[in-house]
């Protein structure tokens, strides 16, 4: 529904004869960030079941290395693509506005993104979280 709502907000306020290249990269891109962080959440909901036991109740819970998708490559894939959605409404909507929004999001995703690596990094021994992980974009950052 969150999506929904801004992706209706930015039609509004961006511009109202966009390029038809830029509403297909954009959309494109926000698909694939959607449809990308949709994935990883789903990965990480499947963590929680299994570090609960079978049914969500059996004893003590523990912290589980996410696995899978690009937890091989990244800390936080789900904020990477969270980002390539906002990405591609900023490329639709070609609006001032929508670009600065996707700057303070990749800030604060990005701080996130360290913090959670940092995190993995003191909880998980090395052959379960390796310290080359990157934070947020694969080989880079």
């Amino acid at each position: 529904f969150y999506y929904a709502l801004i992706a209706t907000l930015v039609a509004y306020a961006g511009d109202p004869t966009p390029s038809a290249s830029a509403v297909k990269i954009g959309t494109a891109l926000f698909a694939i960030g959607i449809a990308g962080n949709f994935y990883h959440h789903y990965l990480l909901a499947r963590l929680r079941n299994s570090s609960m036991g079978q049914n969500g109740t059996g004893g003590k819970k523990k912290y589980v290395a996410p696995r899978g998708g690009m937890f091989e490559c990244v800390a936080a894939p789900h904020y990477l693509f969270e980002l390539v959605g906002w990405l591609g409404m900023a490329i639709a909507s070609n609006h001032l506005n929508v670009f600065l929004v996707f700057t303070s999001m990749s800030s604060y995703l990005a701080g996130r993104s360290v913090a959670q690596n940092e995190f993995n990094r003191k909880k998980f021994a090395a052959d379960e979280w390796p310290e080359d992980r990157k934070n947020l974009i694969p080989f880079v950052f």
